[in-house]
């Protein structure tokens, strides 16, 4: 099993490291095996180190039905013009995305990454908060799948590519193995599996207060599902946002009736970081939860607010693991 860390590449690697050097130091301060790439805007794979590239995050759109579909009255419902959905999403229409994910899918052929993380997810402003979303996850795999298989035909990537769980209803959250089951007989490509995020899954579940019980029930989450053997890479940060997230459901204005999107971007972004705070492991011990996975790659997805903050993170979570 290689450990990894995830970093954003602009081709520089992140915001806390000043460069490629710094960041090697950093991977071997604690024995990491590498990083795990998201790209950020188009860079030459000559300028980042392919030797560190252990995994690659492909680009989240989360309001993505309504784009892909080409559903104008909704698309301007939120956000106000077209100007604003041009900046969002990189273009007016659905070939724009197929042409970031092509792109990011040979970025990981051209690295020899030997795998890639997509969301299968859609959401929208509206139901954030109550987490009401009007639709079956069936129509969001849908979505989701033609994507995939317009970017996928289009690249030239054969590497694994790995579905990643989410806590919004009506995605992919992994609420039951025929979520898993229904996105492989969509995606027309055979190289599947999951990565399966800790953090993610412990915030369908708003009843879990400690480390220890978080750990408990995703063991027999898996064990439930029957999906150890798809699961290729492990996500790994606690999250116990209960408390807040049943608060925010009665939340009724919780953009102040201001229809700016930015703003209302801005309310959204807190309230998905407050959810999903990706803290590290503490206390719990995390030996029962990895041999459930049996992960490939075991990715450190931790906060990274200040280079600092970032180490003790890794500090505290990665001898829960194995030892340095």
């Amino acid at each position: 099993m290689k450990q990894l860390l995830n970093i954003t590449v602009n081709p520089a690697p992140g915001h806390l490291l000043q460069d490629w050097s710094q960041a090697r130091e950093w991977l071997n301060r604690w024995s990491f095996d590498g990083f795990e790439y998201a790209p950020h805007g188009l860079w030459s794979t000559a300028s980042v180190p392919a030797d560190l590239a252990g995994g690659l995050h492909l680009t989240f759109f989360p309001i993505l039905t309504p784009f892909w579909r080409q559903d104008w009255p909704q698309l301007l419902k939120i956000f106000g013009d077209r100007q604003t959905v041009e900046h969002f999403y990189g273009g007016l229409d659905p070939q724009c995305l197929v042409d970031t994910y092509v792109y990011q899918l040979n970025l990981a052929a051209d690295l020899d990454i030997p795998y890639v993380v997509f969301h299968p997810v859609t959401c929208d402003m509206d139901n954030l908060f109550t987490q009401a979303f009007p639709w079956h996850w069936r129509e969001t795999l849908e979505v989701c799948a033609e994507l995939l298989n317009a970017a996928l035909g289009q690249s030239r990537y054969r590497g694994k590519l790995l579905f990643e769980n989410l806590w919004w209803p009506g995605s992919f959250r992994l609420d039951d193995r025929q979520e898993y089951d229904t996105l492989r007989q969509l995606v027309n490509y055979d190289n599947c599996g999951l990565c399966f995020d800790s953090g993610h899954r412990m915030a369908t579940n708003t009843a879990l207060r400690n480390e220890s019980d978080g750990v408990a029930w995703l063991v027999k989450e898996l064990k439930r599902l029957d999906l150890t053997g798809e699961i290729h890479t492990l996500h790994l940060n606690c999250s116990l946002s209960g408390d807040y997230i049943e608060q925010a459901k009665q939340r009724s204005e919780p953009y102040k009736g201001c229809a700016d999107f930015w703003y209302q971007l801005e309310v959204a972004l807190k309230h998905v970081s407050t959810i999903d705070g990706h803290h590290p492991f503490t206390e719990a011990n995390l030996l029962p939860l990895v041999e459930a996975c049996e992960p490939q790659h075991l990715v450190h997805e931790l906060a990274q607010h200040s280079l600092k903050g970032w180490g003790s993170a890794i500090e505290q979570q990665r001898p829960l693991v194995s030892p340095c």
